[in-house]
């Protein structure tokens, strides 16, 4: 019923290949040896590039040829396994054993992008797996930290990558305290309360990983700017993926399911949530706070709601299916000036529902086989206009398929004086609408709406995609 342009789809493809992570493995030798296999060796502990030459390590220091720390087993009642702090020598900490009091690897205050860990195991720990404070640069992968307080932990270390690593079982498994300009790639947290959580840590990347925790699976805190993609958030006992005071963010191409929310997006405005799944959760995405968001392109199958805005104006709900919703497919509460248009809302108790929200534009959408009203608008609900939406079959024994409680609502377009599809309509006259308003279409359409895409939803898109693209290319080029 549905025709998509080709600009759509382009679109909709280049966001999935702008905003995709190359993902590769920070050491291509993925053998991670177990604690019987390794030298037993006592506590490493280097205060200063001169300390490292009272150990027998490999290299000599350079970016070229790295000290290298390998193949201990440091099982220690000491506070670290390896304590480094103060250097300024490129070092490469792998395939290591860690049980220690509190820290396994503690690193402190060491020079930009000379640390390295790469397929150590770090479990057990009273407080961290590995702890990297004032250490820009730095590469943490392959390892796994499991049974600690926190697996692996990165304060004051801007433009780190954390990738592959197992972290399970910790209270909270990956953390990044102040650490903009991160990546946070390809990573399994599970059992953890907090699978990933990163606090001012903007303009960071959080990509590929699996997330299956207590809790949260994802969590953004004061960390705007970030990208969060094709990750998978399931069966976390609250949200898959919450964003808190991270405005201008993006969530695209994620998996949630099982959660009690999939994606949830609080005070953060001029966010994006586009090409997501958000299945048998109780509510699949919700807005709260976040003015000038657009959420696009979702899949939202749950327990109770589809798709919740709350006290985020200017929003814009473009292309997203929400159907066999307990609840609502989309909702819009005190949430003025939003538009939703090219929606399919199915199978639902109620396909849109506008409680306190003003001059919205409800348009384009498909909305059918809801058991109770397709459009639903509360006595708080003014000045929105209604029109080519198509209803199917929606309230079934009832007298309308949409209900009107509010004021000044228009149910046609003021312009062109077309209004709405329904599959009710006696094809003669204005149709009437329920409700207190005692509104009707008074240019009920003769057949169902085929939708080419609003150039303004184009626009949106376009707008919120392009930086994005931008940004991947100039930061491929700094690399070279």
């Amino acid at each position: 019923m549905k025709k998509r342009t080709i600009l759509i789809l382009l679109i909709l493809t280049l966001s999935i290949y702008a905003l995709n992570v190359n993902v590769q493995s920070a050491e291509e030798n993925d053998y991670q040896p177990t604690s019987l296999e390794l030298t037993p060796h006592d506590p490493i502990t280097i205060n200063s590039d001169g300390n490292f030459t009272d150990y027998s390590f490999l290299g000599t220091g350079t970016e070229g040829d790295p000290y290298i720390i390998e193949e201990y087993n440091i099982t220690t009642t000491n506070s670290s396994g390896i304590y480094i702090s103060g250097t300024t020598k490129y070092f490469v900490i792998r395939n290591c054993y860690m049980d220690a009091e509190n820290y396994g690897i503690y690193i402190y205050d060491v020079a930009d992008g000379t640390a390295t860990f790469a397929h150590n195991t770090c479990n057990n720990n009273n407080a961290y797996g590995i702890y990297l404070s004032d250490s820009v640069g730095s590469t943490v992968a392959n390892n796994t930290c499991n049974n600690n307080y926190y697996g692996i932990w990165l304060s004051f270390s801007d433009s780190s990558t954390v990738a592959n690593n197992t972290c399970n079982n910790n209270d909270e498994g990956i953390y990044l305290e102040i650490s903009s300009s991160s990546t946070v790639v390809n990573n399994t947290c599970s059992n953890n309360y907090f699978g990933i959580f990163l606090e001012y840590s903007s303009s960071s990347t959080v990509s590929n990983n699996t997330c299956s925790n207590k809790i949260y699976g994802i969590y953004l805190w004061n960390s705007g700017s970030s990208t969060v993609t094709n990750n998978t958030c399931n069966i976390n006992d609250y949200i898959g993926i919450y964003l808190w005071d991270s405005g201008s963010s993006t969530v695209t191409n994620n998996m949630c399911s099982n959660d009690n929310i999939g994606i949830s997006i609080w005070g953060s405005n001029s966010s994006t949530v586009i090409n997501n799944t958000c299945c048998y959760n109780d509510l699949g995405i919700d807005f709260f706070d976040s003015d000038s968001s657009t959420v696009a392109n979702n899949t939202c199958n749950n327990k109770w709601h589809g798709i919740w805005f709350e006290h985020s104006s200017g929003s814009t709900v473009v292309n997203n299916t929400c159907n066999n919703n307990y609840g609502g497919g989309i909702l819009l509460i005190s949430s003025g000036s939003s538009t939703v248009t090219d929606n399919t809302c199915s199978n639902n108790s109620y396909g849109i529902y506008l409680d306190d929200s003003d001059s919205c534009n409800i348009t384009y959408n498909l909305i059918q086989e809801n058991e109770g009203y397709g459009v639903y608008l509360l006595s708080d609900s003014v000045d929105n206009i209604i029109h080519h939406n198509t209803f199917v079959d929606n309230n079934l024994g009832g007298t309308s398929q949409a209900c009107d409680n509010g004021t000044n609502n228009y149910w046609y377009d003021t312009e062109t004086l077309e209004g709405n599809y329904w599959s009710d309509w006696s094809g003669t006259g204005v149709y009437s609408i329920d409700g207190s308003a005692g509104a009707v279409d008074l240019y009920p359409l003769g057949e169902p709406v085929i939708v080419e895409y609003p150039q303004i939803v184009l626009l949106t898109l376009l707008l919120s995609i392009v930086p994005l693209f931008l940004t991947r290319i100039i930061s491929k080029k700094a690399k070279k």
